[in-house]
């Protein structure tokens, strides 16, 4: 299996490299600045590449299984500013698919993408108004382009709750598709649980071309 990791320097990026390598997986790291990815292993390529420029991205990714982008923006980078990064990002790496015969897409997104009904507290209250806002609403906005414009790519946008840097809890993974976010659900996840479903759904047909909410169980 051969993956292709963007965002790969970032803190759930680097958790999907480790993931994959502990697969016995091939990795190309598309990254920015190879020398902040610390990860060092004979099934890891590092190539620095403007994720911005499908040109670019082409070749790097031409054979792989799969592309996984980890890409994320911060409320402290983006702060009150309209939100780009995703749709952007998403519209070179589909093209980069294009031109390299990828089929395979899985792009991490988050709950909350957008509005819904009977939404949880956090993210109506705090994340979207106070916090994370322009950053869901371009989450959607990624989402919607990969719904119209992108039925010949089979993607899945993954929606987990609040990542944390912990280890892996070893409980299951719980996904939904269609879901916003997942009732009688932890608010939070482990981001190296997160890399193991993204992984695990590279080759799940009944993911493709769709929008899952993750998450774990609630704790009785």
């Amino acid at each position: 299996m051969k993956i292709s990791v963007l965002g790969a320097t970032g803190p759930s990026g680097v958790q999907t490299v480790l993931e994959a390598l502990e697969r016995g997986y091939s990795v190309v790291a598309l990254v920015r600045n190879p020398d902040k990815l610390a990860v060092k292993d004979d099934k890891l390529q590092v190539c620095k590449v403007d994720i911005f420029k499908e040109d670019e991205l082409a070749p790097h990714i031409k054979g792989s299984d799969a592309v996984v982008s980890c890409l994320g923006g911060s409320a402290s980078l983006f702060g009150w500013t309209k939100c780009t990064l995703y749709t952007d990002s998403v519209k070179s790496i589909v093209g980069a698919m294009r031109q390299s015969g990828v089929k395979r897409l899985i792009a991490m997104s988050a709950w909350g993408s957008a509005v819904t009904e009977g939404e949880p507290f956090i993210i109506k209250w705090i994340l979207r108004p106070l916090f994370i806002g322009n950053l869901l609403t371009n989450l959607g906005e990624m989402e919607d382009y990969l719904n119209k414009e992108c039925q010949d790519i089979n993607f899945t946008s993954v929606r987990p709750p609040g990542l944390t840097n912990q280890p892996s809890t070893g409980q299951t993974v719980r996904a939904e598709n269609g879901r916003q976010f997942l009732e009688n659900s932890e608010t939070q996840i482990s981001r190296r649980d997160v890399a193991k479903y993204l992984l695990d759904i590279v080759n799940d047909t009944s993911v493709y071309k769709a929008c899952v909410a993750i998450g774990y169980d609630k704790k009785k």
